[in-house]
């Protein structure tokens, strides 16, 4: 039996250039004792969320909810030994997820769009990029020009393996690939444990959340944990939203998502709170 508990989120502005809606919605699902979130991006391609869980009551899964089933199914097991899924394990330190880091990030992660301005980049920080492909590649090409050194750029433009090569032979600059596989012009793969299990590559992999729940949000932590992945991740999105009850519980020293107590993933009493429905 799947039950399920919807809440919403409210970011504090708009979290990307293909996404303006700032009240995000999702379900956090309880299968055999063991807890998970489906938060779908319809903006990204994902069925809505109605859609989601009217497939999971047929016993039909999404990328987005087989993960989900399979972090309920990790986080059940941990619940039944009565231990944390962090403990013994370190997660990564994190980019900030915006321009104006505050003391302890050293990397921050900028979402642009078509009207990027050079000048808005802060200095003294490593600088990551993400257009969210809006560009394309002759407008990347004009943008790279004026850039000052970066770590590297995530998707300027559509991925095409031939346009991307090109790319990176005339301006030099690191592409970085959202949910997408390994391929030529591609230096970097930034995954998303929520829709994504990971490939066996030697690229550099930077594991980011899927701007989801802060139960999403530890399951991508505890996936960077885990695995060999980019010194920075980004692993504090609870910061682009209006605190919640759960996200309250989260801290972070340094860069560092600290988790809360609890088993699994932790958040157990208030995961026991939750107004939990039958899906059917």
């Amino acid at each position: 039996m799947i039950r399920y508990a919807p809440y919403e989120l409210v970011a504090r502005r708009a979290l990307n250039a293909r996404a303006t809606e700032l009240r995000r919605r999702g379900a956090l699902i309880k299968v055999d004792g063991g807890f998970a979130d489906v938060h779908p991006w319809p903006e990204l391609g994902d069925a809505p969320l109605e859609e989601q869980l009217a497939l999971l009551a047929r016993g039909e899964t999404t990328a987005l909810t087989r993960a989900s089933l399979r972090f309920a199914t990790i986080d059940a097991a941990a619940r039944a030994e009565g231990r944390s899924l962090f403990d013994g394990v370190t997660i990564p330190e994190s980019h900030w997820p915006g321009a104006e880091a505050p003391a302890g990030f050293d990397t921050v992660k900028i979402k642009c769009g078509p009207d990027f301005d050079v000048s808005s980049l802060p200095g003294g920080v490593r600088i990551r990029l993400d257009f969210n492909a809006t560009l394309d590649a002759e407008a990347f090409v004009k943008i790279a020009a004026t850039l000052p050194a970066v770590e590297f750029v995530e998707d300027p433009c559509p991925y095409d393996p031939v346009v991307w090569r090109e790319l990176r032979e005339r301006t030099g600059v690191r592409l970085a690939l959202d949910r997408g596989d390994e391929g030529e012009g591609v230096d970097v793969l930034v995954m998303k444990p929520a829709v994504q299990e990971l490939p066996r590559t030697a690229r550099e992999l930077v594991i980011t959340s899927y701007m989801d729940h802060p139960l999403g949000q530890l399951a991508a932590a505890y996936v960077a944990a885990t695995t060999a992945t980019s010194d920075r991740c980004g692993l504090v999105t609870h910061l682009l939203y209006e605190p919640n009850e759960f996200s309250e519980q989260l801290r972070i020293e340094g860069a560092r998502l600290v988790p809360p107590r609890g088993n699994g993933f932790g958040f157990d009493e208030l995961l026991d709170a939750q107004p939990w429905r039958t899906l059917t």
